[in-house]
C-alpha cells in the first residue's frame, strides 16, 4: 500500500492545482465562501491536529484519499457552484451554505462516533449528486441510497435541500432505513412520528415482532399512534387492542398466536384462567407447541410473553408453595404437585433456576421420572421438543444429577446431546455473554462418566480447530479456555492454569494475600434464624470459647473473636441469629456490616451459614475485599457469577446439593487455624484433610462440595475477563490474541 503513496501525492498535488484555478467569488457570496473555507479547516482538525491533512488511519493511502475529499473535492464543488452560469444567486448561496453545514455535521458525527472517517468520500459525492438532482427539481433520494442512516440523516435536515419538493419522501425513506438498522425501536420512533402513510403496515409488523410492547401503546388512546392502532384493520392488531381493554387481557396474551389462527378459543382460555392448575397446564402445552414450531423454522407470536407468564405462574402456583413448606414432611410439602405431568414438572425446574430450593429440585426431578410410563430421558426430551434442554442440563450439572440423567438415555442419544451442548458457545448476544460457556465448564466438572468427559473434550478441541481455520477470534478464545480448563481437571496432565490463563494461583491461596493493610485476616460469618441458625451460632460460641486463644467482644447484634498470640492476627465477626419473623437477623447482619465498613475492617473471608434462599442477601453485603467465600448452603454453587462481580479474584467453596453443618464447621475452622498460624492454603490438600475430619457424614455429601481448583465455571469467568482486557495502547493482551 505504501508503494502507491508517491503516485497518490503527485495526483493529489495536480488535482489541487486544477482546483485552485484563479476565480473571484461574487462579493455578495464572499461571506459564504469564507465560511465554507473555515468549515474545511475545522473538519481537517477533527483528527486531533490542526493542519492541512487528515491522519485518521495508519494507512497513508487512505489518509490521502480522505484529505483529497475534504479539500480538493470540496473545492471543486465550491468552484462549480460559483461559476455555474445557470444557477441563481439565491441557489448558489443555498448550496454553498448547505456544503458548509454538511462538513460541520460530518465533523460532529465523527467526534460523536456516529460517523466514521471512511464515510467521508461517499457523503461528499452524495452531496454533489444531490445538487444536480435538486437543481432540476428532482428528489434527492437517489443520492442517499448508498449511505447509512446516520450519514443520510444529515441530508434530510440540510439547508440546501429544505425546499426540495420530494423531501418528505426522503424523510420517509430514512425513517424506514433507521428502523431496518434499529428494529427494536420501531414503536418508540413511530410514536414520535405516527403520520407516515405506512404507519398501519408498521403497526402490523410490530404486532408480530413485539406484541407485548404494542399492547402498551394500544392502551394510550389519547395519542395519535394509540388511535391509529385502535383503527388498524389487521385481525392480529384488533385482537391485541381487545386484550388491551380487558382487565384480564394479560392472561389471554400468551395464547395470542393460537387464538388469532383459530386454534384456541377465548372460551377455552377463560376456563383455564379460572383454575390456576389448568392455566399452568395450558401454558406448558402452548410452550411445547411453540417449541415444535420453532424447530421447523416457524416464529410464533408472543414467545417472550408466554415464557414470562410461564415463569410467573409456575412460581406462584407451585414453587413458592413447595419451597415454603421445606420443613414439612414430603407428603404435605409436595402434595400440590402430585397431579402434574412429566412435562409440567420439567418446566417447574427450568423456569425457576434461581428460585427453586435444592430439596425442591431433587424431589421434582425424581418425581418427573416416576410419572413417566417409560423412564427414559430420550422420551422426556422428545415430549418437550428439546425446549430449553441446555438450561436443564445446566441445572442437572449444578445439582449433580447430570450423570443420572444421561444414564437414562441411549449412548447414541447422550453423545448427540452433549455434542450439541458444547457447540456454538461463541454465538451469544454480546461479547460479555458467556453463560453457555460457563455452563459447559461446570457440567464437565460434575460428570463422572469418563466417556462423556472424553466426548466433551474432543468436541471442544474440534471446535477450537474449526475456529482457528475460519479465523473466528472470539470462538478461538472461548474454546481455548474450555480446553485448558477441562484438561486441567485431568490429574495425569501437568497444566499450570495460573501461567496459561493469567489468573491468580489456582491450587493455593497465599497467606499474605489474605491480610489487610494492617496485616490482619478478617472473617465475617452470616447467620439467619432459619430453624438451625441459632443452634449453629451457639456451636460457634463453643468452638471459640477458649479464653487463652480468643478474646471475645459481645454486642446485642453480633460477636467479635480476636486471636491471642497467633502468628497472624485473626479477627472473626458473626451476627446473632435473631428472630427471623421480625427480620431481626437481617437487621443484625446489616448492623455488623455497617460497623465493619465504618471501622475500617475489610473481611477477606466470608462464610454463609444458611439455606440457599438467603444467600442472595449475603452476597449483597459482601465487600470487594472478599478473597475466600465459603457457601455452606443448599444450591450455593449457582451464585458464583454474582460473587465474582463483587470480588473478581474470589476463591469459592460451595455445595452442589445440601449443605451440612457437620461439613461446614470443619471447613471454616480449617481455614481459621491454618491462616492464623501464617500458613498458605493448598486447596487439594485441604479437601483431603477436611474429608478425613468429617466423621459420620456420607462421602457423597462431602463430594458435593466444590473447592476452588474444581470450580471450573469460576475459573472460566476469571480467565475470560483477562482475555478481553486490553494493554495500555488498546491492543489485546497476549491471551486475547489467542
Amino acid at each position: 500500500m505504501k508503494q502507491l503513496a508517491p503516485l497518490l501525492i503527485v495526483i493529489f498535488f495536480c488535482s489541487s492545482l486544477l482546483a485552485q484555478q484563479s476565480y473571484v467569488p461574487d462579493m455578495g457570496r464572499a461571506l459564504f465562501h469564507n465560511k465554507l473555507d473555515k468549515a474545511q479547516k475545522a473538519l481537517l482538525a477533527r483528527d486531533g491536529k490542526a493542519d492541512d491533512a487528515i491522519t485518521a488511519y495508519g494507512d497513508e493511502e487512505l489518509n490521502l484519499q480522505l484529505t483529497y475529499q475534504a479539500t480538493t473535492h470540496v473545492d471543486n464543488i465550491q468552484q462549480a457552484i460559483e461559476l455555474d452560469t445557470v444557477l441563481s444567486n439565491n441557489l448558489k448561496i443555498t448550496y454553498l451554505r448547505g456544503l458548509s453545514e454538511l462538513l460541520t455535521d460530518v465533523g460532529n458525527g465523527i467526534t460523536a462516533k456516529t460517523l466514521k472517517w471512511s464515510m467521508l468520500p461517499q457523503i461528499v459525492s452524495s452531496y454533489e449528486m444531490g445538487i444536480k438532482l435538486d437543481r432540476h427539481g428532482q428528489s434527492i433520494l437517489p443520492a442517499l441510497l448508498p449511505l447509512s442512516y446516520n450519514a443520510g440523516i444529515i441530508f434530510s435536515g440540510n439547508f440546501a435541500f429544505a425546499a426540495n419538493k420530494n423531501i418528505q419522501a426522503t424523510k420517509e425513506y430514512l425513517f424506514r432505513k433507521y428502523l431496518e438498522e434499529n428494529p427494536t425501536r420501531l414503536l418508540k420512533e413511530l410514536v414520535k412520528r405516527p403520520d407516515f402513510y405506512f404507519t398501519d403496515s408498521l403497526v402490523s409488523v410490530a404486532a408480530r415482532r413485539m406484541p407485548e410492547e404494542l399492547i402498551s401503546y394500544a392502551q394510550a388512546r389519547n395519542t395519535i399512534l394509540g388511535q391509529k392502532i385502535a383503527a388498524n384493520p389487521d385481525p392480529l392488531v384488533k385482537m391485541i387492542v381487545a386484550f388491551s381493554e380487558d382487565p384480564k387481557g394479560q392472561l389471554y396474551f400468551p395464547f395470542l398466536d393460537k387464538m388469532s389462527k383459530g386454534e384456541l378459543s377465548s372460551k377455552t382460555v377463560a376456563a383455564a384462567i379460572a383454575d390456576s392448575a389448568k392455566y399452568y397446564s395450558l401454558l406448558v402445552k402452548t410452550q411445547i407447541d411453540y417449541a415444535h414450531r420453532i424447530s421447523l423454522g416457524d416464529t410464533p407470536v408472543v414467545m417472550k410473553g408466554l415464557q414470562t407468564m410461564l415463569e410467573i405462574k409456575s412460581r406462584e402456583t407451585y414453587v413458592t408453595t413447595i419451597n415454603g413448606l421445606h420443613e414439612e414432611p414430603a407428603a404435605i410439602r409436595f402434595k400440590k404437585i402430585q397431579g402434574l405431568s412429566a412435562e409440567e414438572l420439567y418446566y417447574l425446574m427450568v423456569m425457576n433456576e434461581m428460585e427453586i430450593y435444592t430439596s425442591s429440585y431433587m424431589y421434582v426431578y425424581q418425581r418427573m421420572f416416576e410419572v413417566m410410563p417409560v423412564k427414559s430421558a430420550d422420551t422426556l426430551l422428545q415430549l418437550i421438543a428439546y425446549d430449553k434442554y441446555k438450561k436443564f442440563l445446566t441445572l442437572a450439572s449444578n445439582y449433580n444429577t447430570l450423570d443420572d440423567f444421561l444414564s437414562k438415555m441411549s449412548p447414541e442419544s447422550s453423545t448427540a446431546l452433549m455434542t450439541s451442548f458444547v457447540n456454538n458457545l461463541d454465538r451469544s448476544k454480546s461479547v460479555d455473554d458467556i453463560e453457555d460457556a460457563v455452563d459447559v465448564a461446570n457440567a464437565y466438572a460434575s460428570i463422572k462418566d469418563s466417556s462423556i468427559r472424553t466426548l466433551m473434550l474432543n468436541q471442544v478441541t474440534k471446535n477450537l480447530e474449526d475456529a482457528a481455520a475460519n479465523n473466528k477470534e472470539r470462538a478461538i478464545v472461548i474454546y481455548r479456555l474450555e480446553k485448558l480448563i477441562m484438561e486441567s481437571a485431568d490429574s495425569t496432565k501437568t497444566i499450570d492454569l495460573s501461567k496459561e490463563l493469567g489468573i491468580l494461583p489456582v491450587y493455593e491461596v497465599k497467606n499474605s494475600f489474605m491480610r489487610d493493610s494492617l496485616g490482619r485476616i478478617i472473617l465475617q460469618m452470616f447467620f439467619l434464624d432459619d430453624g438451625t441458625g441459632k443452634g449453629s451460632f451457639n456451636t460457634l460460641l463453643n468452638i471459640f470459647s477458649d479464653k487463652k486463644k480468643w478474646k471475645v467482644r459481645s454486642t446485642p447484634n453480633w460477636v467479635q473473636f480476636t486471636s491471642i498470640g497467633s502468628t497472624v492476627p485473626f479477627m472473626l465477626f458473626a451476627n446473632r441469629a435473631l428472630d427471623g419473623l421480625k427480620d431481626l437477623d437481617e437487621a443484625a447482619q446489616w448492623n455488623l456490616t455497617n460497623y465493619l465498613v465504618d471501622s475500617g475492617y475489610s473481611p477477606s473471608i466470608v462464610v454463609h451459614r444458611g439455606h440457599s434462599y438467603s444467600l442472595k442477601s449475603t452476597i449483597e453485603k459482601m465487600q470487594p475485599t472478599s478473597k475466600v467465600v465459603v457457601l455452606g448452603s443448599c444450591g450455593a454453587y449457582h451464585n458464583l457469577t454474582d460473587i465474582l462481580k463483587i470480588s473478581p479474584d474470589a476463591y469459592i467453596i460451595g455445595s452442589k446439593q445440601t449443605g451440612m453443618g457437620a461439613i461446614n464447621i470443619p471447613l471454616f475452622t480449617y481455614l481459621v487455624e491454618h491462616l492464623k498460624n501464617g500458613e498458605d492454603i493448598q486447596w487439594p490438600t485441604m479437601k483431603v484433610n477436611v474429608g478425613n475430619m468429617v466423621n459420620g457424614v456420607r462421602k457423597e455429601d462431602y463430594d458435593d462440595y466444590i473447592f476452588p481448583h474444581q470450580n471450573l465455571g469460576a475459573l472460566f469467568i476469571k480467565a475470560y475477563k483477562i482475555a478481553l482486557a486490553k494493554n495500555e495502547d488498546g491492543s489485546p493482551t497476549q491471551l486475547g490474541k489467542l
